[in-house]
């Protein structure tokens, strides 16, 4: 009996909706304030959906998710290479972008050398300290999501303008990404934390382009990468690629060739059977977006998850779940993964994220003035 996977995260307003008006947010950083809301919301979770084995009627500290090394998201890089961030009401920490004059100029940053390292390592033995583990979430998305945040929108005119520069802007992504993995793994061995398995590549903004020009200018950068990342572990790595909530099928051929691949990550519209076809060493993991959770009436929602079950799907990602979803909608949601898995011989393991990850750095406005 195989056991499907279907992980659970929901955003800022949810947790203010159906969680925060019981239990205020804290007014001051501090790990306590983290800690007991981490308690707490597995409390909650327990009390909307413990009977599909989620949360906990009596919490206990376990130390998992609350002892990350975290800091900066999806902007690591970003601030790596000196770019300023600003702290929003939405979203976290951003970048301002970069010119074609500083970008040119730019050479890989090696984070072991950078005064960040510091940071890290010491953030590192203090949840040790207090929780017993530490675990790196360093994110480092793909040279594409590093490329684009770095220049933002003109990358993708420079594109088709100006190759030679985006080749540079893509390389010195490439470079930077590689010393971030290196050093997470040679600071956080895996077997000191159970939060992330896989290598990744965050390949959101890969559907800004056609499948040739991704397989021409972006697809080298991706495919060193995963040779990188196979090379570090000795041939032992498992890459996923997300794509993002988009179906993947225009771009499967061109995928198919990266090394290591091992998950790949897209809307369920996608075709699972040409997955299995092309890569069938590639497990598929069905992302679902807010709005077709919100949309769809229950028989086509039914009939959704009855096909990626049906199909071998690995995994279903109900992400960025909105205020509109209310916990009785997720309880009818999760009752019909429960039944249809039955029905196709699988077991179903409910992994839900009890924050959203700006919670875990504390980037909101709100604390950082204090």
């Amino acid at each position: 009996m195989r056991e499907l996977t279907v992980s659970i995260c929901f955003v800022k307003e949810w947790w203010d909706r159906y969680f925060h008006t019981h239990f205020p947010r804290p007014e001051r950083i501090s790990d306590d304030a983290l800690d007991d809301m981490y308690l707490s919301r597995k409390r909650f979770l327990f009390e909307e959906f413990g009977a599909f084995g989620i949360g906990e009627e009596h919490p206990v500290m376990d130390g998992r998710y609350v002892s990350l090394v975290l800091k900066y998201g999806m902007d690591l890089i970003p601030y790596l290479l000196g770019a300023k961030l600003a702290c929003k009401d939405a979203g976290g920490y951003q970048p301002t972008e970069f010119s074609y004059e500083q970008l040119r100029k730019m050479e890989p940053v090696d984070i072991a050398s950078h005064p960040f390292a510091k940071w890290i390592l010491e953030e590192k033995d203090r949840k040790i300290a207090r929780y017993g583990m530490a675990g790196g979430f360093l994110d480092y998305e793909s040279p594409i999501n590093i490329a684009s945040r770095l220049r933002g929108m003109d990358f993708f005119l420079d594109l088709a303008e100006d190759p030679a520069f985006t080749q540079h802007i893509l390389n010195l992504s490439l470079e930077t990404i590689k010393n971030v993995v290196r050093f997470a793994c040679e600071t956080f061995p895996p077997s000191q934390y159970d939060i992330i398995h896989d290598f990744m590549i965050g390949n959101c903004s890969v559907t800004m382009l056609s499948p040739k020009m991704y397989a021409e200018a972006i697809r080298p950068f991706d495919t060193e990468f995963a040779r990188f990342c196979g090379e570090l572990t000795k041939g032992s790595a498992d890459l996923l690629l997300h794509h993002c909530d988009v179906e993947a099928d225009a771009f499967l051929d061109a995928y198919s060739v990266i090394p290591n691949l091992r998950k790949l990550q897209a809307s369920h519209r996608t075709d699972i059977a040409a997955i299995a076809r092309k890569m069938p060493q590639v497990a598929f993991c069905a992302m679902v977006s807010p709005s077709e959770m919100n949309n769809l009436d229950s028989s086509a929602l039914t009939a959704l998850f009855e096909r990626v079950i049906r199909l071998g799907g690995y995994e279903v990602d109900l992400w960025n779940i909105d205020t509109r979803t209310s916990p009785a909608k997720l309880r009818e949601i999760f009752d019909t993964i429960t039944v249809k898995s039955k029905e196709y011989n699988s077991t179903v393991n409910f992994d839900v994220l009890p924050f959203v990850w700006d919670e875990l750095e504390w980037a909101y406005p709100m604390y950082q003035k204090g």
